[in-house]
């Protein structure tokens, strides 16, 4: 999807800035339609919409968070199009979040950050590549 790339310490809630989840970054999405970012298989799908844990291809494992503070509207304005253990391609459709509902309901943020476990990046890095505006289908990130 398209949208604004920043450093996972730039989001506002302390969890991700402190990296407590593990290291990764975070986008602001311009537009609700939520994509795989890698090929993999999804581990974890929370039932409210707003978080999605994917396997990728390669072993590492991430966990997509839609928003911050999302999980108290309980799935109000998530509408998923996905379920556990499915397999995915990159760019497949997560969910679809209706960013009206969300900034109605006063969430604090919609940058959603992407935080790789470190378990599975322990022998890894990861560098970002890019920041700011990006295109869909851009790469924003390189794991080795």
């Amino acid at each position: 999807m398209d949208s604004e790339i920043i450093a996972l310490d730039k989001v506002e809630d302390e969890v991700f800035s402190q990296k407590m989840l593990g290291d990764g970054l975070a986008i602001k999405p311009s537009a609700g339609n939520f994509v795989a970012p890698v090929a993999g298989k999804l581990i974890t799908v929370f039932p409210t919409g707003h978080a999605y844990g994917i396997k990728s291809n390669i072993g590492v494992e991430m966990l997509l968070h839609i928003g911050m503070d999302t999980v108290s509207l309980d799935g109000k304005g998530f509408d998923i199009k996905v379920k556990q253990d499915d397999n995915v391609k990159q760019g497949d459709l997560l969910c679809e979040v209706d960013l009206a509902v969300l900034k109605a309901e006063k969430v604090p943020s919609l940058y959603t950050p992407i935080v790789f476990t470190p378990e599975t990046m322990s022998s890894r890095t990861i560098t970002i590549v890019k920041e700011g505006k990006v295109k869909q289908g851009e790469v924003i990130a390189i794991i080795k």
